[in-house]
């Protein structure tokens, strides 16, 4: 009795072989129902997302630093503050333009990668 408790098996009302093996067979079905939800891409692995977030806000940080302290000053620098909004918005729409780039292929790597762990 204290086996099955320690597996997980004490919820069974009756602790009979049968009531055993139906359980069994029900996470049988439960583990390849989650292998074929990993198969047709509606699941990833936790740390394949854990990765590829690392990734991405590393590469935004990057995109950012570029963006404002390297091209901001040189891109308004005598320019009249409408001038300068113009330019930021030009900044943004290029900022969205990568991120939304790479938030794509963060869903194809991410894919990829839970069917090669498999």
């Amino acid at each position: 009795m204290a086996w099955r408790d320690a597996a997980g098996l004490g919820r069974i009302k009756d602790g009979s072989i049968n009531g055993l093996k139906a359980e069994l067979m029900r996470r049988d079905i439960a583990l390849r129902d989650l292998k074929l939800q990993r198969e047709r891409a509606e699941v990833v692995e936790r740390e394949t997302v854990r990765e590829m977030l690392r990734l991405l806000g590393t590469k935004l940080d990057l995109l950012l630093r570029l963006k404002l302290e390297v091209e901001l000053g040189p891109r308004v620098a005598g320019k009249s503050a409408a001038e300068a909004n113009v330019e930021g918005a030009l900044i943004l729409d290029e900022i969205r333009e990568v991120v939304n780039g790479n938030l794509a292929r963060f869903e194809a790597d991410a894919i990829k990668a839970t069917v090669a762990a498999e």
